[in-house]
């Protein structure tokens, strides 16, 4: 369960953004939009779902790319070509901060344990690197890790022992601890192997530019409990569809293989045997399609939609290919859907609205948004143009965060709790789109744009 995400200078963000998903306790409408976090602590409790609005380019894609970034590289630091540059992508407008190390740390809860874990990174190393746990009994610094550039060293320190020292001091200056110590050592460890375990099962990551992909619903579509539950979800989104097929007569095509394979590699599940890794690489450089598939188990099913013809009421089954964008992508969502809310995940999603009715993208929210749907409490962090979510029956002010950009072009982030929103009237939608709390283009208007040549209705002649 996520606490706070903070990020700082990375592409657009320039100073640090807080995105926090405590409650504000003067806000009492829609209690149930918040679950006990199982801490004996504050916050006892945490918001299911946060949505972002901003115009295009303010930044609000930059902040889930942010998440995805911190998860790759926990999993991924000591995978990296060895001159490939760790942290590439700085605030640019401004001359001091290209040259300053990107800033990453998450708090979330862990086994009923709130964890704070974070690291500053550029180019060249981790410049530096944190993870304290929360216990009843107090704080406990499981390590800290700090690049002394002076005398060209790190500092370590640990609450834990030299175990814990000696393990981080010995590690190449571009690789994370948490990705080796998880990865290699977590019995050194049990909070080690908590937070790491928690980055790789429990954060979760979408992006637009990833590829549509159906292996998701389609294992669980395979499973008798989860087939009911994918087609219950089809039916509740009003698509058409009354049943699914599998088909698997084909091979996947070699891109696709790639990508999938490659993604594997990536991010293996846990006790993946290295022995079986370096098989998989084997296989990969010799093309051996085959053994690839037998190593990962790869599913080469293909999803078929089945419809009823009106008159006959016979059955018609149709390539997904044949299906809307929208259809197809609320296929693909399907099965994700499913896995996040069996497993309480956290997921940071971008454009939740992307080629869906306004009722689908409520629809998805409010599969987290209700407890009976949601009872692993997983959360949900979306960036959205989608004004129709602004609703105070469906959210509370403190899950409406707003990004806009300042004179230096550099992101700003605000909570709409931070409003005073007596006597609006109740209509969010209408005042934000108006203005009213930021965070809207400013569009240029009609006698604007007759200065630049173009009247009301098309070009001018």
């Amino acid at each position: 369960m996520l606490i706070e995400f903070t990020v700082a200078n990375f592409r657009s963000i320039h100073e640090p953004i807080v995105l926090d998903l405590s409650p504000v306790r003067q806000i009492g409408r829609l209690p149930e939009n918040a679950f006990p976090s199982g801490l004996k602590q504050q916050p006892r409790r945490l918001l299911r779902t946060a949505v972002v609005y901003g115009p295009n380019a303010s930044g609000k894609s930059n902040l889930i790319r942010a998440a995805h970034f911190m998860r790759h590289l926990v999993l991924n630091s000591n995978r990296k070509e060895a001159d490939a540059p760790l942290f590439e992508e700085p605030f640019l407008l401004n001359p001091q901060a290209r040259n300053q190390p990107g800033q990453f740390e998450m708090i979330f809860v862990a086994n009923r344990v709130r964890y704070q874990y974070g690291f500053e990174v550029d180019r060249q190393r981790v410049v530096q690197e944190w993870l304290y746990a929360f216990l009843p009994k107090g704080a406990r610094t499981i390590f800290t890790r700090a690049y002394q550039a002076d005398e060209d060293r790190f500092e370590v320190e640990s609450d834990l022992g030299a175990g814990i020292v000696d393990a981080v001091q010995s590690l190449p200056e571009d690789w994370l601890a948490l990705t080796r110590l998880g990865q290699q050592k977590p019995t050194l460890c049990l909070e080690l192997d908590a937070v790491y375990k928690w980055f790789h099962g429990k954060l979760l990551v979408l992006v637009p530019d990833k590829k549509i992909d159906f292996s998701e619903t389609i294992n669980i579509f395979k499973n008798t409990s989860g087939r009911q539950w994918v087609l219950d979800f089809l039916k509740a989104a009003d698509l058409g569809i009354e049943d699914l097929a599998l088909d698997d007569d084909q091979e996947l095509p070699e891109d696709l293989l790639s990508a999938i394979v490659t993604d594997f590699i990536q991010n293996p599940p846990i006790g993946f045997p290295s022995k079986v890794r370096s098989q998989l690489e084997d296989a990969i450089r010799e093309k051996d399609y085959k053994r690839i598939y037998g190593i990962i188990k790869i599913n080469q099913w293909t999803l078929k939609t089945i419809r009823t013809v009106p008159a006959s009421g016979g059955k018609v089954s149709f390539e997904v290919g044949m299906e809307s964008s929208g259809t197809i992508r609320m296929l693909a969502l399907a099965g994700q859907w499913k896995t996040m809310l069996d497993k309480g995940q956290v997921c940071f999603l971008d454009e939740i609205e992307e080629g869906l009715h306004p009722r689908l993208a409520r629809f998805l929210l409010e599969l987290f948004q209700e407890p009976a749907a949601n009872p692993n409490n997983g959360q949900l962090i979306v960036a959205t143009h989608e004004t129709s979510l602004l609703d105070q029956i469906l959210l509370r002010p403190d899950q409406v965060w707003l990004m806009n950009k300042k004179r230096d072009h550099a992101s700003h982030f605000y909570a709409l709790s931070d409003f005073d929103l007596k006597g609006r009237g109740g209509n969010l939608q209408r005042d934000y789109l108006d203005g009213l709390f930021g965070a809207v283009p400013m569009v240029l208007r009609k006698q604007r744009l007759s200065e630049m040549g173009v009247e009301h209705g098309g070009e001018a002649s």
